[in-house]
């Protein structure tokens, strides 16, 4: 049997894939831009859905000229999730794939074995990630009086009702991650209460995530659901758009429809290699944080050999180093979807690291916390393995060990003069305006949106032609 593993997502924009002490070594890297407070409760998990933004965008095959979106925190939380059904050393390449420390505690967890009639208890491998993680999601879904922003995240797992789910593994899905779990047969045609699943949890964005019968075959299906609606604080006046040319390349153009604004007090830094900005939404709870190349910038045009480059360092840095600025911006209209494989480079990834540990072994590669991350993703480029091993969840059924069999993570996203909305199932160039800084964004650029209070990366990606959908 196999298991599928499926993530929804949605913001103007929609994804869905198929399918006690902080860590001391990473974190004082990290600490320049997330609170202590924020730290202490989420570290592990913020540094996982960091690393995995960096690496996602590093390792998908992509061209140059295509749009990317993703979500990192959806990836990391099907990833949570897959580790808790997963055993021996493909657990451990889940772990390092979250790019964290090692984890020498473990925590005993106690729940009641149904077919015993009685509790057990059983120890829980990366407790604490799980619990930071959780704690994380927990924070998010809670929704407090006079927020501004609509943001809703939602685990469920569909699994063949005559597989019975290992008791720890069930009960870890329940109280860490609330994950809605369903028994269906397979057998018979499951569609619409999982299309019906998608919808709900997805404000209606998706009404049709699966477009016909699941196979006889599966034996478990995960979906992990983001829906994001905001609202800019500053509101892009319609009057003021333009059509304009936005520079695919140095010999491309695209005609685009461009918002104009002057935006008064938000974060924005010049650093040697790009300049970053941070366009707030309502009340500031949630922002949407821009990185343009600089013009003299060797790859200005190509933002994914750009951010393949640029190190987590130097990100950091930068996000530590913003002041408050007047920035004009003038920013294209985005409306797009992408449809991403992550299961394959995440196999080809897990395979690499086995080779890539036995050169840290002998001395040959970096091991330079964070920045290790840029490393590998620059030498993963030319890395062949012999085959991609089969991935199964060997700690999820009672003799039965689940392969699963893809993760798959389809996006629709739109920026407009409103704001931004996301739902997922899993060139003239002027350097001061008035006094002011300015981002003119009409070359290829990258951003991700961050919740402000948890420090939480929610979507990451790359605009290289906003024409192309």
């Amino acid at each position: 049997m196999k298991v599928l593993l499926l993530l929804l997502l949605a913001t103007s924009s929609w994804t869905d894939i198929r399918c006690f002490q902080p860590p001391p070594s990473d974190s004082d890297d990290f600490l320049q831009v997330v609170t202590k407070s924020a730290y202490d409760k989420y570290g592990l998990a913020l540094e996982a859905i960091f690393s995995m933004g960096l690496r996602l965008q590093g390792i998908m095959d992509t061209s140059t000229e295509d749009n990317f979106v993703v979500s990192p925190l959806s990836t990391t939380a099907i990833i949570g999730q897959m580790l808790l059904g997963a055993n021996g050393e493909f657990r451990e390449q889940l772990y390092q794939l979250l790019s964290l420390p090692k984890m020498t505690t473990s925590f005993r967890v106690t729940y009641y074995n149904q077919y015993k009639g009685q509790n057990d208890t059983q120890v829980l491998p990366y407790a604490m990630f799980h619990m930071q993680l959780a704690a994380l999601i927990k924070e998010l879904r809670h929704r407090k009086p006079g927020e501004e922003f609509v943001l809703t995240l939602d685990n469920a797992l569909f699994h063949e009702q005559r597989i019975r789910l290992n008791e720890v593994f069930e009960h870890s899905l329940n109280n860490l991650y609330h994950t809605e779990i369903t028994p269906l047969d397979f057998r018979t045609d499951t569609s619409r209460i999982i299309n019906d699943w998608a919808s709900t949890h997805t404000n209606g964005l998706i009404k049709s995530f699966l477009s016909g019968r699941l196979p006889p075959s599966t034996a478990a299906l995960f979906l992990n659901s983001i829906y994001f609606l905001a609202e800019w604080e500053t509101p892009f006046a319609d009057l003021l758009n333009n059509v304009d040319d936005f520079h695919v390349n140095a010999n491309k153009t695209a005609r685009s429809t461009f918002m104009m604004g002057n935006i008064i007090d938000i974060p924005f830094v010049q650093t040697k290699n790009f300049r970053m900005v941070c366009l707030p939404y309502k009340k500031r709870e949630v922002g949407m944080y821009i990185l343009l190349p600089n013009i003299d910038h060797e790859h200005k045009y190509n933002i994914k050999k750009f951010t393949e480059q640029t190190s987590a360092q130097e990100i950091l840095k930068a996000f530590s180093d913003m002041r408050p600025h007047d920035v004009t911006v003038k920013i294209p209209k985005v409306a797009l979807s992408n449809t991403l494989d992550i299961l394959r480079p995440l196999q080809k990834y897990a395979s690499f690291d086995k080779y890539y540990n036995k050169m840290r072994k002998t001395g040959s590669a970096n091991v330079n916390s964070l920045d290790e991350i840029t490393q590998r993703v620059r030498d993963y480029k030319n890395f062949r393995p012999h085959r991609n091993d089969d991935v199964f969840l060997t700690n999820a059924a009672v003799n039965v060990p689940l392969r699963v069999s893809d993760i798959f993570q389809q996006m629709v996203f739109s920026i407009n003069e409103k704001g931004t909305e996301a739902a997922a199932v899993t060139g003239g160039f002027t350097d001061y305006m008035g006094g002011g800084k300015s981002m003119v964004l009409n070359r290829p650029f990258s951003f991700f949106i961050r919740h402000e209070e948890t420090q939480a990366a929610l979507f990451w990606g790359t605009i290289s032609n906003p024409a192309k959908n």
